[in-house]
């Protein structure tokens, strides 16, 4: 089924990207900094992959503190793009730094960490370039697992303590 787009949003308007997800249920809206609007579907097979990701940070937030989101959150990051990662941790620090305007719709933050997993939809060259961007906006650590290949890329530091186990992660 195509996705017929009457109402294409800008990147930054918070309101028509409501819009348009509540008439489009099924479908994730992104966008690159570029503005280029980024739509994929939403699988059932996936979900229990993005569920363990948050509960392997979730062991890790009970311990370093902060708040932990699931795929259905979306982030403003600095370079403009609005990002959906699949799990995501952002710092006690880093959320005492948000103005309540920050925190409205779509925060306007880059969290600390992000995993992102390939999807049927996805291609592997695209995803490692999302987590690089996550890096360039400021995230410390991100991670990219393809279930399928069996595969990881990361980007900057994981914080210390944080234990991920992406074969858990693709085995979901």
């Amino acid at each position: 089924m195509a996705l017929a787009m009457r109402e294409v949003p800008q990147r930054d308007d918070d309101d028509a990207i409501l819009r348009l997800s509540l008439g489009a249920p099924g479908w994730r809206f992104e966008f690159e900094a570029d503005g280029t609007m980024l739509v994929s579907p939403t699988f059932s097979d996936g979900g229990p992959r993005d569920v363990e990701a948050a509960v392997q940070l979730r062991a890790f937030a009970a311990r370093a503190g902060g708040k932990v989101f699931g795929s259905s959150a979306g982030f403003r990051l600095p370079d403009g793009s609005l990002r959906s990662p699949d799990a995501a941790w952002i710092s006690e620090e880093r959320l005492a730094g948000l103005s309540p305007e920050d925190r409205t719709k779509f925060w306007r933050v880059c969290p600390d960490v992000v995993i992102e997993i390939l999807s049927s939809s996805d291609s592997w060259s695209d995803l490692v370039h999302k987590i690089e961007s996550y890096v360039l906006n400021g995230a410390i650590f991100a991670i990219a697992i393809d279930p399928f290949g069996k595969c990881t890329e990361m980007r900057g530091v994981a914080p210390a303590h944080l234990q991920l186990d992406p074969d858990a992660i693709a085995r979901a």
